[in-house]
């Protein structure tokens, strides 16, 4: 089983849609991850009337808080990104952290 193909796929949720499925790079690293954030992901979220509101939140993975991911989020969603070494950091021990957790009940 170890030699098999793997396939990892990225989804947003927002509270009105699902943004994807989308197909990740065979070898995920943080250039990847921004280029599907620039190209995918980015092109979705102007279009929404309530963009000033939107919190972008993803969990602790070393490729998630690298600091060109970082700086892109800094710009696109300013004071809004939830995760480590953002404005708002990924709770201690919170593997399987909701939007509801963190901003519902504290």
């Amino acid at each position: 089983m170890q030699n098999r193909p793997k396939v990892t796929v990225w989804c947003g949720i927002t509270a009105t849609r699902v943004i994807g499925p989308y197909r990740l790079c065979d070898t995920m690293n943080a250039e990847c991850y921004l280029q599907m954030l620039e190209d995918y992901v980015w092109p979705i979220v102007p279009g929404r009337e309530n963009i000033d509101e939107l919190v972008f939140i993803h969990d602790g993975t070393p490729l998630h808080f690298a600091l060109s991911v970082g700086a892109w989020l800094d710009l696109k969603f300013p004071g809004r990104w939830l995760g480590r070494r953002g404005p708002h950091e990924w709770p201690a021990r919170s593997p399987d952290l909701t939007p509801s957790d963190f901003f519902l009940w504290g």
